[in-house]
């Protein structure tokens, strides 16, 4: 990945939307197509907010430090310098700045800018290990939700190298 890769960097803006509790229900709808996730968003919605955001943690906790047992505090100071490094900013941000929507976003600009070492770091030490515990948590939840999370691995690996 020495240029830009345009097409991936979309693909992860893409999967922010969906994973982002506050982007509109319009624009999930919209990444979920373009994704080729399965089925109509609208048919899944109910699954979707119960698996990734109903709950104190819920079933797949978004937040990172959650998901992979870390301390959150290490965790969002790790987050906000891999965001400053890319040049993003973190103004009235709604989410924390280990979510994964945010994540997400950070891996296309990683990807954006052509930036080899980040987009495997952020894979190796974050994205897929959240992967992991996605799917050992989803054994037995809704399909949708598991192809889902096989969908993003997918894309993940694409990227990783």
């Amino acid at each position: 990945m020495n240029t830009p890769d345009r097409t991936a960097a979309l693909c992860f803006v893409a999967w922010a939307r969906v994973f982002s509790p506050v982007a509109a229900k319009d624009l999930r709808s919209d990444a979920w197509k373009a994704l080729g996730l399965p089925g109509d968003f609208g048919e899944v919605e109910g699954d979707y907010w119960a698996i990734f955001h109903v709950g104190s943690p819920p079933p797949v906790p978004l937040v990172f430090h959650a998901a992979l047992g870390m301390e959150g505090g290490h965790a969002r100071e790790e987050w906000m310098r891999v965001l400053q490094f890319l040049g993003l900013a973190w103004q009235d941000a709604a989410l924390p700045p280990d979510h994964l929507a945010p994540g997400c976003e950070a891996l296309a600009a990683a990807i954006d800018k052509g930036d080899r070492v980040m987009v495997a770091e952020l894979c190796e030490r974050y994205l897929q290990p959240w992967c992991e515990q996605a799917h050992a948590r989803l054994a037995e939840g809704p399909q949708a939700m598991r192809e889902l999370v096989g969908c993003f691995e997918g894309d993940l690996q694409s990227v990783a190298g």
